[in-house]
């Protein structure tokens, strides 16, 4: 019964606290504006210009993996296609940033938002990737239903994610800035 299942979901998120919380209606009245298309990504600029390149990739074992943490909101399916769990697995800033959008998602469709995609451990993509910091992921509905990824997202906007990009007809991209700054920040401020 999924729609008995995806009751379940949402009222268990109501109660650990990744139900709709103080703002969510303005950024929902917001949302209004329009829906994202193909290829269009917000704000204009270069994902690196606006959320800062990658500096290395993180590994499991080292100082870096242990500053990332474990999305468990119930409100968010997550594929884990590789069974590692490592579809959870993000910087404490882009779990914020899904939660808040999971929350707009669930007001909006009554649905979950979906993560395909965050910190990659296997290797999976371009060299220059944030999913190797944990600093981005891919998102989809519940439903995987493509008509509903532009409004999805205008929503990851409304939610202060810090890049958002409609990738393609299949997901959104979206990535966040680093929890601290960057090397090149820290060698400038000495």
């Amino acid at each position: 019964m999924p729609g008995r299942r995806l009751f379940s979901i949402l009222a268990l998120a109501w109660v650990v606290g990744c139900a709709p919380g103080a703002g969510d209606d303005a950024a929902l009245s917001r949302s209004r504006e329009s829906a994202l298309r193909v290829g269009e990504h917000l704000p204009e600029g270069s994902e690196a210009a606006t959320v800062g390149a990658i500096e290395e990739r993180i590994r499991k074992g080292t100082p870096r993996f242990g500053a990332l943490v474990e999305c468990e909101c119930p409100s968010i399916v997550f594929k884990d296609e590789e069974g590692t769990g490592s579809d959870r697995v993000m910087t404490p800033r882009l779990r914020a940033g899904l939660e808040r959008l999971s929350r707009l998602v669930s007001r909006r469709w009554g649905l979950a938002l979906r993560v395909t995609e965050a910190w990659d451990g296997e290797g999976e993509h371009g060299p220059e990737s944030l999913h190797y910091e944990g600093r981005a992921a891919d998102l989809t509905t519940s439903d995987v239903d493509r008509a509903k990824l532009g409004w999805l997202a205008r929503l990851a906007v409304e939610a202060e994610l810090d890049w958002v990009y409609f990738e393609d007809a299949s997901h959104v991209h979206v990535s966040v800035r680093a929890e601290t700054p960057s090397r090149r920040e820290r060698k400038t401020a000495r």
